[in-house]
């Protein structure tokens, strides 16, 4: 909503797209910041397909104003009034008369939001500069908190301090339950109204329906097939040992080349971030990382809990039946809190004999390798050996410890509630 609030206050703006998976809050967010402005027309091109008329072979903003005027018998003043083009995806003749209205109205408060995208403008080009993007996430822990009405222990996990030790018991409680419910917000809204997980579960289950539904509508059913089948994989790759994700367990065979547009999409629709996994660790990580060599990680945990049918009372029991994928649930988790709160590039590093669970580089050109630990404590020979081959300023283990911070070894601990703060 503050990053709402800048766009608004702009003397001139780009018209405002709005990127994410389905169902993470895009256009009640929007109706929220509608509530801001004289008067606020949102049009839905999935609800109302003769909307798509007034875009068919017009590219000129005047005349798309008089037949959404007329479409809502009401009267637009696009220098105090908002316009909302919801589910543009729908009508690719809206998302490109952005461009048109860039160009002629910078006055204009446009903002246009759809579920697939990141699908859609990866598949077809759209001119650099004519809009502003912006990313909805799942919400993070510190939201979540928020939503549950703890916003005064939300704001201790902005302090990096050892104030945070009085209420690690606490964040930790809490943190297991957000490993449950996750980031959606019907979800979170079902589990404050009625604490009950299993309604969280149905809900969850509702959603990922919804999903599977999307790759058949939006991709054709031999692409959907392929799509499913990542999808439905993602949890069996990460409980793995290493992680990376392996095409021929897929079927006989299989090979990269064959399911890499089925990757893409599901990263394109918002719903899988892909980490490139690095054998070599230099600035640019990006030049030393290989297409086909990465893990796939989920869009949000308890959707994630919910694919697996993991008990929900898994996190609130110690077991080493559950080691393997506990590991891999946390890393997940960290990732997304990392992913929402920063906009540097992630990836993975692994050589023969270590694997350094994510790392990224700073604008300052240091390395920041990660270590993740789904308990208190653990050992840190990776990021040990990490540390002497490639001599980063910090090693950082994020795992259920207390803050920890030791200037004279380089290495921090970040407990896993502050993992947004990594």
């Amino acid at each position: 909503m503050d990053q709402l609030a800048n766009w608004k206050g702009k003397s001139s703006r780009l018209p405002l797209i709005i990127k994410g998976a389905r169902q993470v809050g895009k256009t009640s967010l929007v109706n929220d910041f509608g509530t801001t402005f004289r008067s606020f027309h949102a049009f839905n091109f999935q609800k109302n397909p003769q909307l798509k008329e007034g875009f068919r072979n017009n590219n000129d903003p005047q005349k798309i104003l008089k037949f959404l005027e007329i479409i809502s018998e009401a009267s637009i003043d696009i220098s105090k009034d908002l316009i909302f083009f919801d589910e543009v995806q729908e009508c690719p003749e809206a998302l490109n008369s952005l461009k048109f209205f860039a160009e002629e109205h910078p006055q204009a408060y446009i903002i246009a939001a759809g579920s697939l995208l990141g699908v859609y403008l990866s598949a077809h080009s759209f001119p650099v500069g004519k809009v502003q993007f912006e990313y909805l996430y799942p919400f993070s822990f510190s939201e979540f908190l928020q939503a549950c009405g703890k916003k005064k222990l939300a704001a201790q996990l902005d302090r990096l301090d050892k104030s945070s030790h009085h209420f690690h018991e606490e964040l930790i409680g809490l943190l297991r339950i957000y490993f449950t419910i996750g980031g959606m917000p019907k979800a979170i809204a079902t589990y404050v109204e009625t604490n009950d997980v299993k309604k969280v579960r149905d809900i969850q289950e509702d959603l990922l329906t919804s999903y599977r539904a999307d790759f058949a509508k939006y991709s054709g059913p031999i692409s959907a097939l392929k799509i499913l089948t990542i999808f439905e994989n993602i949890p069996k790759q990460l409980a793995k040992d290493n992680r990376k994700f392996q095409f021929n367990s897929l079927k006989k065979e299989a090979r990269y080349s064959e399911f890499s547009s089925s990757v893409d999409w599901l990263v394109g629709a918002g719903l899988a971030y892909k980490i490139p996994i690095l054998n070599h660790a230099e600035i640019p990580l990006k030049a030393y990382a290989e297409e086909n060599k990465f893990k796939l990680y989920f869009f949000d945990i308890g959707l994630l809990a919910a694919l697996t049918d993991l008990p929900t009372q898994a996190f609130f029991q110690e077991s080493d039946l559950f080691k393997t994928f506990k590991g891999a649930f946390v890393e997940n988790y960290v990732l997304q809190e990392f992913v929402c709160q920063r906009t540097e590039e992630l990836y993975s590093w692994h050589n023969q004999t270590a694997e350094v669970d994510f790392l990224y580089s700073t604008n300052d050109m240091q390395l920041m390798p990660i270590e993740v630990k789904s308990g208190e404590s653990g050992k840190l020979k990776s990021l040990q050996v990490f540390f002497q081959k490639y001599k980063c300023q910090w090693k950082t283990r994020c795992s259920m410890h207390k803050l920890e911070i030791r200037q004279d070894s380089g290495l921090r601990t970040i407990p896993l509630y502050m993992a947004s703060k990594i």
